[in-house]
């Protein structure tokens, strides 16, 4: 049974050739699931009984030669603030825990359609607001943070809960627990994918998106979630700036070179460019999280403010304290950082970026230090990714070290607008190259 473990990918394979049913391969993630959720809290609820039925289900389809879907089979976890029918969907809101949404929201509906196996209900940060999923454990180190908010869906496929699963991302919630955790993910374009019967946390700067153990297990996920495939075209030229290498820790910024001499010795050509500057990107994406997050919460969820995390209800306040100026300074400034990163976009095919500054967070920690500096533990962790939830572009974390740490330095790629196939045949380039080391 493990060879079908090892990805998406390969459990697909052996699925198409009759080499493992459905049903075994659910019971096997359902078994590893019993065994050790207690340690990881990973998931918040387990659908047994459901996820057998549609195995079992789908292996008769199979037995008559139906065509099969792109994810038929595929053990998926969904994170919980996605509406999932019959499962218990809080966003991680105590007062949200009897939510038990009657029907999936479209997404989830998709993957459905495309034959997954929907297993569970991943943790997420209350609200999704944090970006350590506290409640969940690390599988390989206790001390160290999974990552959030959709950090349950990260640890789930390290835990070997699942192939795939589903996260969201307002500042860097999906490539950030990928990162912490040695996985991958994709954050799509702006509204390529529908939010409907997702709770918002910030529905200007909300995406929802696919994560996976490998790239290639994206591209999977992403053939069945799009509407249509765009074309795609080869990575040439890639851009990169340094100061977004310089103050990353030793073995983060080591790694970043390291990948970059590789794609140099294929024939890619990087070239620098100048991408906003960081503690400018943190000021802009607080100030906008701040106020824009306090007025859709207070204008559709006024009478549950009182039981939100301590955390929103202190940034809350901080929002009302923001003079009206610095929110207007910070929507100008969104919509020219936007326009510089397209114009940057017209010379190069991708970005490459560190996906963190820092290896291993800790999961106890307020602080994370970049740069001889303490930063705040959120905002340093957003601190390479939430530009990108402004712009819109689409942005791919995958990890870069074969063997080494665990979990290894991540990087993160970043393209044109609706360009997710792009930055997916590229990451899998980079992880083929990987695989021969």
């Amino acid at each position: 049974m493990s060879a079908f473990l090892t990805s998406a990918t390969a459990a697909s394979a052996a699925i198409a050739k009759g080499e493992v049913s459905v049903e075994a391969l659910t019971s096997h993630c359902l078994s590893t699931i019993a065994q050790t959720n207690g340690q990881t809290h990973a998931l918040r609820f387990v659908a047994s009984e459901q996820a057998l039925e549609t195995a079992r289900a789908l292996d008769l389809t199979i037995k008559t030669g139906t065509a099969f879907g792109p994810l038929t089979g595929i053990p998926i976890v969904i994170k919980e603030n996605c509406d999932t029918a019959g499962a218990p969907c809080s966003a991680g809101l105590d007062f949200r825990a009897n939510n038990r949404p009657d029907t999936d929201a479209p997404l989830v509906a998709r993957l459905r359609q495309a034959g997954a196996v929907i297993i569970g209900v991943s943790v997420s940060d209350p609200g999704a607001f944090g970006v350590r999923t506290l409640d969940v454990t690390y599988p390989a180190n206790a001390d160290l943070t999974v990552g959030g908010s959709s950090g349950g869906s990260a640890a789930a496929l390290v835990a070997g809960y699942c192939l795939a699963a589903i996260g969201t991302d307002t500042g860097g919630s999906i490539r950030i627990p990928s990162a912490c955790c040695g996985t991958a993910g994709l954050k799509p374009t702006f509204s390529v994918l529908p939010m409907t019967g997702v709770y918002p946390l910030v529905p200007t700067l909300d995406h929802i998106g696919p994560m996976a153990r490998t790239v290639g297990d994206l591209a999977l996920m992403w053939d069945a979630l799009q509407d249509s495939r765009s074309p795609t075209a080869g990575v040439k030229v890639i851009g990169y700036d340094p100061k977004w290498v310089r103050d990353a820790e030793a073995p983060v910024a080591n790694a970043f070179w390291s990948h970059l001499e590789r794609l140099g010795s294929v024939g890619i050509i990087a070239k620098i460019v100048d991408l906003p500057d960081l503690d400018a990107i943190s000021k802009m994406h607080g100030t906008i999280f701040f106020v824009e997050s306090a007025a859709h919460h207070y204008a559709h969820y006024t009478q549950d403010i009182p039981d939100y995390p301590e955390m929103a209800r202190d940034w809350f306040k901080a929002a009302q304290a923001l003079p009206v100026s610095d929110y207007v300074t910070a929507c100008v400034q969104r919509q020219s950082l936007t326009a510089h990163v397209n114009r940057l976009l017209d010379d190069v095919d991708v970005f490459v970026t560190p996906t963190l500054s820092v290896l291993h967070p800790r999961r106890d920690a307020d602080t994370v230090r970049i740069g001889g500096r303490d930063h705040d533990f959120t905002l340093g962790l957003v601190r390479q990714t939430c530009l990108f939830n402004h712009t819109g572009h689409p942005a791919l974390a995958m990890p870069l070290d074969k063997e080494g740490t665990n979990p290894p330095p991540s990087v993160q790629l970043v393209g044109r607008r609706h360009d997710e196939q792009r930055l997916l045949d590229f990451g899998q380039a980079i992880e083929r190259d990987l695989l021969t080391l």
